[in-house]
């Protein structure tokens, strides 16, 4: 899974307005400045520069605004119609900012564009995407929540599934490039084996419109990390309920460590995961997942690590 996806529904002013409403953050790269000026959510107190961490971020990014390319995931990142960004890792970011005395600038993108950008250059940083093996050998990760898919479903259909192969030649929106299609690819290989037809599966470009499928009935549904699919069905006015199927968990990529990534032997992966250390003993870190809604996503403090995890995509 980016395990990931994301929402923004059209009709629905959804999920992800909802969190619009809870906190906002943007991380100001105004020319002229010497420090870089970091807004948070006003109910987290933004933390103090602290300089030996500072001096650790490498020499090439010091002087530099790094962009940090998300694409739409309640509550993790949401976007604005006035084009703000806002949600835990925009507020996560201003904390870094304040913490290495760096500029950072939140962008949008899509998913299946980060990692390319991270490699040439054009984005420096993103979050959240699910830390696997095989991701390691291309970004480096700094580990700091956790997932698991879940499906999304129409409230009022009849399609109710309580067990993966329930899901067997349905239509299910994934979002492109993420490892929830992973998780579908190996669902089919169950369904195959059991005789029974494939997963239809529904590739679109972010969540959102994954979502607007939905609602239409072109699909029966989404499959999703839990933060997304429980933003989206909380905030959709009981149009959508989200669904844990316990015989998917076991799959490939059906659970994840998240983690914000970083091209590769960068050196920023470390320097961020010592502030995420500092943020956690401080306890900046539960307030942030507390404000967000997402209390059961954190994760210990060992567990924030850099390339900390050793789950496959595919085994």
């Amino acid at each position: 899974m980016r395990n990931r996806p994301r929402a923004a529904l059209g009709a629905l002013s959804l999920p992800l307005a909802l969190s619009l409403t809870l906190a906002g953050c943007s991380v100001d790269d105004s020319a002229g400045t010497d420090k870089p000026k970091a807004k948070s959510s006003a109910a987290v107190r933004l933390e103090p520069l602290d300089r030996e961490l500072a001096a650790e971020v490498p020499a090439q990014y010091r002087n530099k605004t790094l962009i940090m390319g998300v694409s739409e995931y309640a509550p993790y990142n949401t976007f604005g119609s006035d084009g703000r960004v806002t949600g835990l890792v925009p507020d996560l970011a201003a904390q870094l900012s304040a913490m290495l005395g760096v500029k950072i600038k939140v962008e949008k993108t899509t998913f299946d564009a980060i990692i390319p950008g991270l490699k040439s250059g054009r984005i420096h940083l993103s979050a959240p995407a699910g830390d696997f093996v095989e991701r390691q050998e291309q970004v480096d990760f700094a580990d700091f929540a956790k997932s698991s898919v879940t499906l999304m479903v129409n409230k009022s259909a009849s399609f109710q599934p309580k067990t993966g192969l329930e899901v067997c030649g349905r239509k299910v929106g994934v979002e492109k490039g993420a490892g929830t299609q992973n998780v579908v690819a190996a669902l089919t290989e169950r369904c195959a084996a059991k005789g029974k037809p494939a997963v239809d599966e529904q590739v679109f470009p972010d969540l959102s419109g994954a979502a607007l499928a939905l609602q239409s009935k072109r699909i029966e549904a989404v499959a999703a990390p839990s933060a997304a699919n429980t933003s989206a069905s909380s905030g959709s006015n009981g149009r959508f309920q989200t669904l844990e199927l316990k015989d998917i968990l076991d799959l490939p990529a059906a659970t994840a460590i998240y983690g914000i990534e970083a091209k590769k032997g960068s050196g920023l992966a470390p320097v961020i995961t010592k502030a995420l250390r500092e943020m956690y003993e401080s306890g900046t870190y539960a307030k942030l997942f507390g404000l967000w809604r997402l209390p059961l996503s954190t994760v210990s403090k060992s567990q924030l690590a850099v390339n900390g995890s050793k789950q496959s995509q595919t085994k």
